[in-house]
């Protein structure tokens, strides 16, 4: 529809220019002398010579002179009217010719803008190939680009996600030994608590044993220095009144009969306290023991479990590592068959459409072993919006018949995958080569 606009006008042009020349040659022709007036017809004019003489007197002269205006007068105004005519053919001829000028110089005028048109218009499809095709480029340029920047966005997140698990595992790792570290040295502190309490409470029962020792030794020279003075004091009751001596004697014997009980009962509570002080530190060691074992035992038990969890999670996080690369490399691999089976559709559905094309095309004649690149849009449907060549063959002829193929052929065959259709054929570019 674009090319009918285009030329419509020089046409029209061209068509008023040549109807214009026509009329022009037919004036022409009618207002063309015939041969018969072409040259003017030579006037005769009679003219008498008459000598004159020196004793002719001047009355004979005279008729002479007055029959000659006669004569010439007629013949005057038949060149006159000749000559006007001639003139006037002359002008008209001149004005013919400056007609016929003008209207060839429209005409050269008509064919230069024509051709400066055509060159016009070859230049803006040249330029709008360029272009289409510059557009193209950038466009497949900058979705290799977006391809190659999503494949390095997703290698870095791999990347970044296999160093994060990594440093929370070392940080797993490194907490659990920690933790396992915290948990010796607890163990070490109430093992040491323990053995410095029993060490102290030895120390407090060597003490607690040395004052009893001190005390009892205290006792008995108490006991000594008493009985040494109740024997004074009886020889000197027994100097002075033998009965006294004899009562007091009686009584200092009781009283060490007394002490002596008391002495014995000390020691013999003494004995049992000490024994029982041994008992229940022996009790206590065995007790201390029993708990650092079982403290032991416990922190071992932890500390192994600890471990064997670790362990446990760090299969766990392998084997969804694994599991994730293999979810990873499935999807790829899926990506890559999808794109190799909408490839192949797309290569189909161009073989059809070339197809469905070359069939629809008219050959001009004489045009052979030509080709030129066709941008088209289409409808969901397959409906030709329209069809424009971005690479010219050379003919336009050719080029024209290629569009008209193409919008004959409509609707073209396109593939039912929407996602293919939108991304492939709602604009795309094929060579038109008929064989």
């Amino acid at each position: 529809m674009g090319s009918k606009t285009r030329y419509s006008r020089p046409l029209i042009l061209a068509l008023a220019l040549h109807v214009m020349i026509l009329l022009l040659f037919a004036i022409n022709s009618f207002f063309k002398p015939s041969s018969e007036n072409a040259l003017p017809t030579p006037d005769i004019i009679n003219a008498t010579i008459v000598e004159e003489s020196q004793g002719q007197p001047e009355t004979k002269q005279k008729p002479v002179e007055e029959s000659k205006p006669e004569a010439v007068k007629p013949n005057q105004e038949k060149v006159d009217a000749s000559k006007a005519k001639a003139e006037m053919e002359k002008a008209e001829a001149a004005k013919a010719k400056a007609v016929a000028e003008r209207a060839e110089a429209a005409k050269a005028k008509a064919e230069i803008e024509k051709a400066e048109a055509a060159k016009a218009r070859e230049a803006a499809e040249k330029a709008e190939a360029t272009k289409a095709k510059a557009a193209a480029e950038k466009a497949e340029a900058t979705k290799a680009k977006a391809e190659i920047e999503k494949a390095e966005a997703a290698k870095a997140r791999a990347t970044a996600e296999k160093a994060e698990a990594a440093k929370a595992k070392a940080t797993a790792e490194k907490a659990e030994a920690a933790k396992a570290k915290a948990a010796a040295e607890k163990a070490e502190a109430t093992k040491a608590k323990a053995a410095a309490e029993k060490a102290e409470a030895a120390k407090t029962k060597a003490a607690a044993e040395k004052a009893e020792a001190a005390k009892a030794k205290a006792a008995a020279e108490k006991v000594e220095a008493a009985k040494a003075k109740a024997t004074a004091e009886k020889a000197e009751a027994a100097k002075a009144k033998a009965t006294a001596e004899k009562a007091e004697a009686a009584k200092a014997r009781a009283a060490a009969e007394k002490a002596e009980a008391a002495k014995a009962k000390a020691a013999a509570e003494k004995a049992e306290a000490a024994k029982a002080r041994a008992a229940a530190e022996k009790a206590e060691a065995v007790k201390a023991k029993a708990a650092a074992e079982k403290a032991e035992a416990a922190a071992k038990a932890k500390a192994e479990a600890e471990a064997e969890a670790a362990r446990e999670r760090a299969a766990a996080e392998k084997a969804a590592e694994e599991a994730k690369a293999r979810a990873a490399e499935e999807k790829a691999a899926e990506a890559r068959a999808k794109a190799a089976a909408l490839d192949s559709e797309f290569k189909k559905a161009i073989d059809a459409i070339k197809l469905k094309t070359n069939r629809s095309w008219i050959r001009p004649s004489d045009k052979t072993g030509l080709k030129c690149t066709i941008r088209v849009r289409l409808m969901s449907d397959g409906t030709v919006i329209d069809a424009t060549v971005t690479s010219s063959s050379g003919d336009e002829i050719f080029d024209r018949s290629a569009e008209n193929a193409v919008s004959k052929a409509s609707p073209l065959p396109v593939p039912n995958d929407k996602e293919l259709f939108a991304r492939k054929f709602r604009s795309f570019s094929f060579i038109f080569e008929p064989r």
